[in-house]
C-alpha cells in the first residue's frame, strides 16, 4: 500500500450499495482533518470517526477525473483564520453524517496569524475510487466555500478558453506553413513561444491557432481541444506585411472534431490591399470590406450598359430633337435664341452649321456663295404661305420660292353719268384736274384684273389708290430657322447661354417662341398671346426675355405685357432689307384699304354685284372691317358733267382691308420651361407627361409575400406589377469516403413578369398567389433527394411567373479527375406582363477538379439573389430577397451527407399612380 492513500470505510461502502440498491445519489458534504491524536498512524476501513478532528467544513469540489472515470477527486480549502495543529488525517462526510471515506495525509502544520505569526490557505485534493463515479454528487454551500488561487486560475484559464474571443496571435500565414521550428511568416521572423494563426493551410484540417516551437508546434492552450474552438472564433493579428492589424474568425459551423473537421478562416476587418483613397467603384466582400476600388471616367467603366454614350447622345438629339433642325419659329424680339439663326439669306459656313447645311441642300444658293459655305432663305417682311403639294390651291410652286404680292382680280364699273374714283389717302378726282371738269366718258368698265392693271377700257381713267402693297393686317417678326441641337459650339452660338438652357430642363422650343395651335387648348408651359399682363415673378424667364417691349403707359412695373396676336398674321421683320422698311419688330402694321361701292344705286361704282348692306357687302367680297379712323387722309369724291361734288356716301360705299387666303390659329408663347409651377400651369399634367412618362403620380405601393387580395386604393388610375415566382431550393450532397467529394449545383430562381395596366384592366379586386420557397433537398448516406421547385406567383389570371426548378442529388465521386453537377434548370417563362416577362435563372452547376471542389450558385432574379454555392464545408447559403434559388453545398473526403439549401419566395409588388 502507498504511503499516503484514501480508502472508503466499511460504513461507506454500505451507504454506497444502499444508494445503488435504491437508485438514490450519494450525496458527500463535507470534509474534516485531525491531528492524528497527536502521530501519524495508518486508517482502517472499520472507522467511523477521525481519531482526534481538529475541524471541518463543505466540499469545495467533487469532480471525476479525466483520465480515470472510476477516480474521484474532492478538494476542499481550510481558510487562513484558523489552524495552530498538524493534519495527519482527513474524512469524508455524507449528507446523513456517515464517514464515507477515511485519508492518511502527509503531516503537514497549518499555521494560524493568531498565534504562529503568518497565515495560509490550506489546499487538501484526495483521490478514492468508487465502483460508480456517475452516483455521486456533490452537495456545496455557495456562501461558505472557497476555492485557491491556483483553482481559480486554471478554471478561469479552461472556461476562457471556450470563448469565441482569442488572446491575440503575432501573425496570420499567408500561406501553409510546415508545423516545425522558427521561420519567416509574412515579413515576420517567429520564434517559440509566438502565437500564430494559420488560416491556409494545405490540410484544412490543420489551420488553426499554434505555438512557435524550436521542435514540432502545439496548438495554442486556448484552442487546443474541440470545446475550445467553436463556431465564430475571432482572434486579432499584430503584425505582418499583408495581415497585420486585422480581425479573424472561424466560419466552420458545429459540430467540430479539432484535427479532423476543416477549419474555415476569414478576415472579418483589416487590410485587404487596396490603397487608402477616394474611388468612384468600388469592389466589396461578403463582409463590406473594400477589396479593390478605381475610378472610371465612362459609362462603359461602371459597367452600365442600358445608357447611350455621349456621341450617341448627341446624334440622337440631333435627329430626334422635339424641334427638329430646319424648323422655322417666329419671335417677337429681335434676339435670335442659342440654336437659330434669322432668315436674312445670309450666307453661312457648311463645317460650321453642318446639320443645317446638310437639310437645305444648297436650296437656296444663288452661285456665288464660295466653296464649303451655304445660303439661308430670305424671310425678312415676308409672309409665310403653306406649300401647296399637290392641292390646286396655289399650283405650280416649288417648296420655298418666293410670289411676288397680287390683288384677285376683280372689277370697277361705271356709267355714262357718272365717273367714279376712289382715293383713300387724300388724292384729286379723276373728273377734276386743276378745276377743269373731265367730259364724260360713254360706256366702258374698270378692269383691275392684274397688278398692272387699274385703268379704264376709256380715256378717263381713275387715280391709283392705296400703299404699294396688297397686305393683311400684321404683326413683323423675326423669323428664325433652328440651326443645330448637339451639344457641341457650331459656329458663333453662346454654348454657355445653352448651358444655362439645359441646366433648367429647356425644352426644344426657346422661351419666347410664337407658336400656332390648331384648337383653343392652350398647352403646359405656353400663354395665349393675347395682349394680356402677368406677373413677372411667375413667368420670369418669358419676363427678362419680352424685357417689356409691349408694355403701355400705365402698366405695373412688377407686370410684362404679352405681344397681341389674335385676328393678326405674322410678318416677317424686315431687317434692313428693304421691302417693309422702316418697321421695328413687334410692330403693328394696318391692312391695305380698299373702298367699293355697294351698289344701290345705278349711278354708282362697285366691285361685281354686292349686297346694299354694308356688312354683308364685306363678308361676301372676303374683305375685312376696317376703322377708318386708323386712314386720316382718305377722301372720297365724285365726278359728274359739268359739275363735282366731295362726298362720303355711307349708303353706297364700304370700306375693307385685303388679306390672303389663311386658316385660323392660335397663337401662342413659350412661356417656360423648368419644371417648377409658374403662373396658373397645370403642373400636375406635366409632371405626369413629362417627368414620370405618363405613369402618374405614385399613389401607394401595396406588397404581398403570402396569398390575398389586391383591392385598387382610392383613386388610382394605373399600377405598375411585379411579380416572381418562387426561387428552387439546392439538392443535397451524399456521404464521402476517404477519397471522394460531392457537390450539388443551386437552384434555379423564379421567372419574372411586368405590367403596367389600368383601373379598369384590374377591376374591383384580383386574387394574389404568391409562390412558396422551394424547398431543401435530403441528403441520408449516399442517397437523397433534389431541391423542391419553386411555387408559382399570380395575379388572377392577368399575369404569372412559374417558380424555379431544384437541382439534382449530387452523388460522391472519386478525387482524382473532374466532376460537373447540373444546377437547377429554369421554370415555364412568365405570361401577362406587356412591359417584361422573363424566365428565371438556372443555378450555377457545381464542379470537381482533383479534389477541389465548389457548390453551385443559386440563380437569382431581378428582386433577389441566389445563395452562393462555397467551397467544401462552408455553411448553407439560402436564396435571398425574393425568388432566388438556393446555393449548392459540397461535400470533402470523408464528411457525412449534408441536406442543399431553401430557395426565397416570391412577391407580387403593386405600385400604384393617381
Amino acid at each position: 500500500m502507498a504511503d499516503y492513500y484514501t480508502l472508503l470505510t466499511n460504513a461507506g461502502i454500505a451507504y454506497e450499495t444502499a444508494c445503488k440498491a435504491a437508485g438514490l445519489p450519494i450525496k458527500l458534504t463535507q470534509i474534516s482533518v485531525g491531528d492524528g491524536g497527536g502521530a501519524v498512524y495508518n486508517p482502517a476501513a472499520t472507522a467511523t470517526a477521525l481519531k482526534r478532528e481538529v475541524w471541518r467544513g463543505p466540499l469545495n469540489a467533487l469532480f471525476q477525473d479525466e483520465k480515470n472515470p472510476s477516480w474521484l477527486l474532492a478538494e476542499v480549502t481550510i481558510p487562513p483564520d484558523v489552524g495552530g495543529w498538524y493534519v495527519r488525517e482527513a474524512g469524508l462526510w455524507t449528507d446523513t453524517g456517515i464517514l464515507y471515506a477515511i485519508v492518511k495525509y502527509p503531516e503537514s502544520f497549518k499555521p494560524v496569524l493568531a498565534t504562529s505569526g503568518s497565515g495560509k490557505e490550506f489546499y487538501i485534493r484526495s483521490i478514492f475510487e468508487t465502483s460508480n463515479a456517475s452516483l455521486v454528487t456533490l452537495q456545496i454551500d455557495d456562501t461558505v466555500v472557497k476555492a485557491t488561487r491556483a483553482w481559480v486560475m486554471s478554471y478561469l484559464a479552461e472556461e476562457l478558453g471556450k470563448l469565441d474571443g482569442k488572446q491575440s496571435v503575432r501573425v496570420a500565414a499567408p500561406a501553409n506553413v510546415v508545423l516545425n521550428g522558427a521561420q519567416q511568416i509574412d515579413g515576420v521572423a517567429v520564434i517559440a513561444g509566438d502565437r500564430v494563426l494559420l488560416p491556409n493551410q494545405t490540410l484544412a484540417k490543420d489551420n488553426g491557432l499554434w505555438i512557435v516551437a524550436n521542435g514540432d508546434w502545439v496548438r495554442a492552450n486556448d484552442a487546443n481541444v474541440s470545446a475550445k474552438v467553436t463556431p465564430g472564433l475571432t482572434v486579432m493579428v499584430e503584425e505582418g506585411t499583408l495581415n497585420g492589424d486585422s480581425l479573424w474568425h472561424l466560419t466552420t459551423n458545429a459540430p467540430i472534431t479539432l484535427g479532423t473537421t476543416a477549419l474555415t478562416f476569414k478576415m472579418l476587418a483589416g487590410r485587404t490591399g487596396i490603397t487608402a483613397g477616394t474611388y468612384k467603384s468600388l469592389s466589396v466582400d461578403e463582409y463590406g470590406r473594400a477589396t479593390a476600388g478605381s475610378n472610371p471616367d465612362t459609362l462603359a467603366g461602371f459597367g452600365i450598359k442600358d445608357s447611350y454614350t455621349k456621341a450617341e447622345v448627341e446624334a440622337l438629339i440631333a435627329k430626334a430633337s422635339a424641334l427638329p433642325v430646319g424648323s422655322i419659329v417666329a419671335f417677337p424680339v429681335d434676339t435670335p435664341p442659342p440654336g437659330f439663326l434669322e432668315l436674312d439669306n445670309s450666307v453661312k459656313s457648311s463645317a460650321t452649321y453642318p446639320d443645317l447645311s446638310a437639310y437645305l441642300g444648297g436650296k437656296f444658293n444663288k452661285g456665288d456663295e464660295g466653296v464649303g459655305n451655304f445660303r439661308l432663305p430670305e424671310a425678312r417682311g415676308e409672309f409665310l404661305r403653306g406649300w401647296d403639294h399637290g392641292r390646286g390651291v396655289d399650283a405650280g410652286r416649288q417648296l420655298g420660292s418666293f410670289q411676288a404680292d397680287d390683288f384677285k382680280s376683280h372689277s370697277h364699273r361705271y356709267f355714262d353719268d357718272v365717273a367714279a374714283n376712289i382715293d383713300p389717302f387724300g388724292g384729286t378726282a379723276a373728273g377734276i384736274v386743276n378745276g377743269v371738269v373731265t367730259p364724260p366718258v360713254t360706256g366702258g368698265f374698270l378692269s383691275t384684273s392684274g397688278p398692272d392693271s387699274n385703268n379704264l377700257t376709256s380715256p378717263t381713267t381713275t387715280v391709283n389708290s392705296g400703299g404699294i402693297e396688297t397686305r393683311p393686317r400684321n404683326i413683323a417678326v423675326m423669323w428664325c430657322i433652328k440651326a443645330w441641337n448637339a451639344p457641341v459650339n457650331q459656329g458663333n452660338i453662346d454654348v454657355a447661354a445653352l448651358t444655362a438652357e439645359l441646366e433648367k430642363m429647356k425644352s426644344a422650343v426657346p422661351v419666347g417662341a410664337l407658336m400656332p395651335f390648331p384648337a383653343g387648348v392652350v398647352p403646359p408651359g405656353y400663354l395665349e398671346a393675347n395682349g394680356s399682363l402677368f406677373q413677372d415673378a411667375l413667368y420670369p424667364h418669358l419676363a427678362t426675355y419680352l424685357n417689356k417691349k409691349f408694355n403701355i403707359v400705365g402698366d405695373d412695373a412688377s407686370y410684362t405685357r404679352l405681344p397681341d396676336t389674335r385676328g393678326e398674321f405674322l410678318r416677317g421683320w424686315d431687317h434692313g432689307r428693304g421691302v417693309d422698311a422702316g418697321r421695328t419688330i413687334g410692330s403693328w402694321q394696318k391692312a391695305s384699304e380698299h373702298v367699293f361701292d355697294i351698289g344701290s344705286s345705278i349711278s354708282t361704282v362697285s366691285d361685281r354685284n354686292a349686297s346694299s348692306s354694308p356688312d354683308t357687302a364685306l363678308l361676301d367680297m372676303g374683305y375685312d372691317a376696317v376703322n377708318v379712323a386708323d386712314y386720316p387722309g382718305a377722301q372720297y369724291t365724285v365726278s359728274v358733267i359739268n359739275a363735282s361734288s366731295t362726298v362720303v356716301n355711307s349708303d353706297q360705299l364700304a370700306f375693307g382691308g385685303t388679306r390672303p387666303r389663311n386658316l385660323a390659329v392660335m397663337w401662342c408663347i413659350k412661356a417656360w420651361n423648368t419644371p417648377v409651377n409658374q403662373g396658373t400651369i397645370d403642373i400636375a399634367s406635366l409632371e405626369q407627361r413629362v417627368i414620370k412618362n405618363e405613369f402618374g403620380r405614385l399613389l401607394n405601393i401595396q406588397k404581398f409575400t403570402a396569398n390575398g387580395t389586391y383591392v385598387p386604393s382610392p383613386g388610382m388610375k394605373k399600377v405598375r406589377i411585379r411579380i416572381v415566382g418562387g426561387g428552387a431550393g439546392s439538392g443535397g450532397a451524399s456521404a464521402t469516403a476517404s477519397g471522394q467529394v460531392s457537390a450539388s449545383g443551386g437552384g434555379a430562381a423564379g421567372s419574372y413578369a411586368e405590367a403596367l395596366l389600368t383601373a379598369e384592366e384590374i377591376g374591383a379586386s384580383q386574387s394574389v398567389i404568391v409562390g412558396l420557397a422551394g424547398i431543401a433537398g435530403l441528403a441520408s448516406g449516399t442517397t437523397g433527394t433534389s431541391g423542391g421547385t419553386g411555387g408559382a406567383t399570380s395575379v388572377g389570371a392577368l399575369l404569372s411567373a412559374p417558380g424555379g426548378l431544384g437541382s439534382i442529388f449530387s452523388i460522391a465521386v472519386s478525387t482524382v479527375g473532374y466532376a460537373l453537377y447540373v444546377g437547377g434548370y429554369p421554370g415555364a417563362p412568365s405570361s401577362g406582363g406587356n412591359l417584361l416577362n422573363m424566365p428565371g435563372a438556372p443555378g450555377y452547376p457545381g464542379i470537381s477538379v482533383n479534389g477541389s471542389t465548389l457548390a453551385g450558385h443559386g440563380g437569382s432574379g431581378p428582386l433577389g439573389a441566389g445563395g452562393s454555392g462555397y467551397g467544401i464545408g462552408a455553411s448553407i447559403q439560402n436564396g435571398t430577397g425574393y425568388g432566388g434559388g438556393g446555393g449548392g453545398v459540397a461535400n470533402g473526403p470523408s464528411m457525412a451527407a449534408r441536406n442543399g439549401a431553401p430557395g426565397a419566395g416570391g412577391v407580387v409588388i403593386f405600385e400604384e399612380y393617381a
